[in-house]
């Protein structure tokens, strides 16, 4: 996208920012909606309304391109490196983060987690997906599984998981219309569990609930 079009305005693709939120969460919903849809652009130093350019100071120009990589890096799962770089117009600096469309969807807030941190682009805003967007999103992505996806920052003990081994025979039992097939229900162990995928093992060998469990 060149200048020109840039400046043309807020859509889809492209947000403006006057200067860089003290609190970065005022544009990474922005982020991550680009990330999950083609990719886009945050320009800092034009009013969004009136699209003025007013630039961002030259003394604080690379401090500034530093605090928004890292801001991104370190805000957003599974990680997005943005490509930062100024733009000299009438020659005032802007600073523009062009964050590339993702492959490894949903890209989502670490802080407030997948359900609720997942955004999506519409209509030149960003607005927070439901879970029937969150599952498109994986489908879309490639060579991911929704439902095989770790909740990774959600763990279970075992009290829970010989709960729900319990509460599984349970109900096979309760839906069984005879003695023959009650008779024929085995039991439910954390490795039968695991062979479903209900549950899954980290790289550091924890146990965490899939998608699965969710949906």
């Amino acid at each position: 996208m060149n200048i020109e079009e840039l400046l043309s305005g807020e859509s889809k693709n492209v947000e403006y920012k006057v200067s860089r939120p003290e609190k970065s969460i005022k544009y990474m919903k922005s982020v991550v909606a680009f990330a999950n849809a083609t990719g886009g652009y945050i320009v800092f130093g034009i009013e969004d309304k009136t699209r003025t350019v007013v630039g961002v100071p030259k003394d604080i120009v690379f401090q500034e391109m530093d605090a928004i990589t890292n801001a991104i890096s370190d805000s957003c799962e599974p990680v997005i490196v943005p490509d930062v770089y100024p733009q000299t117009v009438n020659g005032k600096t802007i600073i523009i983060a062009e964050i590339s469309a993702g492959k490894q969807r949903p890209y989502y807030i670490k802080t407030d987690g997948l359900d609720k941190g997942t955004y999506i682009r519409v209509s030149g805003t960003s607005r927070q997906a439901d879970r029937d967007s969150i599952k498109e999103l994986y489908y879309t992505s490639e060579g991911r599984s929704f439902d095989s996806v770790i909740k990774a920052d959600m763990t279970i003990s075992d009290v829970e998981i010989n709960k729900l081994c319990a509460d599984m025979r349970e109900v096979a039992i309760a839906n069984c219309k005879n003695d023959v097939q009650r008779q024929a229900v085995k039991t439910v162990t954390k490795n039968v569990l695991l062979n479903w995928g209900i549950l899954a093992e980290a790289d550091d060998g924890s146990i965490h609930p899939t998608m699965l469990m969710y949906f």
